[in-house]
């Protein structure tokens, strides 16, 4: 056999059009903090006596190394699938495929799930609220329709995200200016939905006593029932709650191939940081300093039938803060402003997920693990049609898997897949800083990542050792991590079977490929 030759290979395709606004407003997209917040308020129960607002400070602080780490990549790799090219050109080209594999499949669970919490949980219960603020009986039953009904929440998600798909595979343009736009959608309606809630709090108290009297004072009694490990330790263990959204600012890194060369990269990162830090700090603040915690943590136990003596009353939406607001609203407008915008919060972020999947398999294609047909890039579009159309199937059987319980279990897959993403992704990524930094002599590199390696083993160990208290049990905690694990095992098995394949038939050893770094 002859020894292998080193081959060349063409650029991607993408054009580096993305400047500092679009890339932030993305990246913002991407962290989700409106969700986080949502969030957050929705599980201070499990642990009642804690503080947010401080646990988001501290969170803040306690991820800002990793946003520095992940700058770092960033501003050293501007390629398509930056963390990929770090992982495999660092670490190990099996385990950065593998990891990168999985990674792709589990963001088109959280593309799935997302979709589909856009309709249950942020439009659903706004729409109940108009519904029964307005006395419209149709409305009403929509909402309550749209929460329980699992056909139609598949139905009307599937259709959302094809159009979401067709869009950003007829014009990547299109695609970014959409993000872009439900971004600045998002963090208006956010704003003004905290804003309102302060405001009219004592008018959201009165409406609530009106549609169900004593529903309230049952909460106060639910709330200081709860169990506690006390005010310090309530908060530490909020904290992990901030891991759905802190170390979420990696979206820019995979269109790092698409963005224009110098500030864009790091004013997206810190930019992105900076905004959900203090939209979260300020806005938790508002809240908590206009509606009882207790009424909140009370309400949210009874909601998910944690108080057994107490019936939650269909007198009164789901308690997400967008959907008792509108009880208090008079204006149509501003009430369907308000519905349109806890739909985007969910939305908004599926958009850059489009974007961030077709660029993961398109990476991946282009080192010629996955078939090479996955990495065309339209000359006319620029868009990676067939990566968008794999993404397509893949995430709509995954919606209908999700939303018919077809697979047991299934219906907790985004909170365990963000549980699965710290262990094989984020930690992949810190740990190769380590070995990073230990070859290159970088103090600060080693240090960045052998912190974060740390943090992140802290926070999945409290997931899993509390699995209750983050949204998941025992049960679902192994079926799903078990799935996403042999995912990995299968990215192992894949690479090294094509890289048997290629060496056999094409005389290719790709493992030359991750000796160099791609062109873009």
């Amino acid at each position: 056999m002859n020894k292998p030759g080193i081959f060349l290979r063409e650029s991607t395709g993408l054009v580096r059009e993305i400047g500092p606004l679009t890339a932030l407003l993305m990246n913002i997209d991407f962290i989700a903090f409106p969700t986080g917040f949502i969030l957050l308020l929705s599980s201070t129960f499990n642990f009642p006596r804690g503080n947010p607002m401080i646990a988001v400070m501290i969170a803040a602080v306690l991820f800002l190394p990793l946003t520095v780490l992940l700058n770092r990549v960033g501003i050293t790799y501007y390629r398509t699938a930056s963390d990929y090219i770090f992982i495999t050109r660092n670490l190990n080209p099996s385990i950065g495929f593998a990891s990168m594999f999985m990674f792709t499949i589990d963001q088109m669970f959280f593309n799935a799930v997302l979709t589909s919490l856009g309709i249950t949980a942020g439009l659903a219960p706004s729409l109940y609220a108009i519904g029964l603020s307005n006395h419209d009986r149709a409305l009403t039953v929509i909402g309550s329709t749209l929460m329980s009904n699992p056909v139609m929440v598949f139905m009307i998600s599937s259709v959302i995200f094809t159009v979401l798909i067709i869009i950003n595979a007829l014009s990547v343009r299109a695609g970014k200016y959409l993000a872009s736009a439900l971004s600045m959608f998002g963090l208006v309606v956010f704003a003004l939905t905290v804003a309102l809630t302060y405001v009219l709090a004592p008018q959201i108290i009165i409406a609530i006593n009106k549609v169900a009297p004593n529903v309230l004072m049952q909460a106060v009694k639910v709330a200081h029932s709860l169990p506690s490990y006390g005010a310090s330790m309530d908060t530490v263990y909020l904290i992990p709650y901030l891991a759905y959204v802190f170390p979420f600012i990696n979206f820019v890194l995979s269109i790092g191939g698409e963005m224009k060369r110098g500030k864009a990269m790091p004013i997206a990162i810190y930019g992105a940081y900076a905004v959900s830090a203090v939209f979260l700090v300020i806005s938790v603040w508002l809240i908590l300093s206009a509606i009882n915690i207790n009424y909140i943590n009370g309400l949210f136990a009874i909601y998910y039938g944690l108080a057994p003596s107490v019936t939650y009353p269909s007198t009164l939406p789901p308690p997400y803060p967008q959907a008792l607001l509108i009880l208090a609203i008079r204006n149509p407008v501003v009430q369907w402003l308000i519905a349109l915008g806890s739909f985007v919060w969910y939305v908004n972020v599926v958009s850059v997920l489009i974007i961030q999947i077709a660029r993961y398999i398109l990476a991946l294609s282009f080192d010629r693990v996955l078939p090479s047909a996955l990495a065309y890039v339209n000359p006319k579009t620029h868009t990676p049609i067939a990566a968008h159309a794999l993404d397509l199937v893949v995430t709509i059987v995954i919606m209908y898997l999700y939303n018919l319980s077809v697979v047991p279990l299934l219906t907790a897959t985004m909170d365990v897949s963000t549980l699965v993403t710290i262990i094989m992704y984020f930690m992949v990524i810190t740990i190769t800083a380590i070995i990073v930094g230990l070859r290159i002599r970088s103090i600060l590199t080693a240090a960045l990542g052998t912190y974060t390696t740390v943090l992140f083993a802290w926070i999945a160990y409290q997931e899993a050792a509390n699995p209750l208290a983050y949204l998941f049990t025992p049960e679902i905690n192994a079926y799903i991590i078990g799935f996403f694990a042999t995912l990995f095992i299968a990215g192992l098995i894949t690479y090294h079977a094509v890289r048997y394949y290629r060496l056999r038939r094409e005389n290719i050893d790709i493992n030359q490929l991750f000796r160099e770094i791609p062109p873009e």
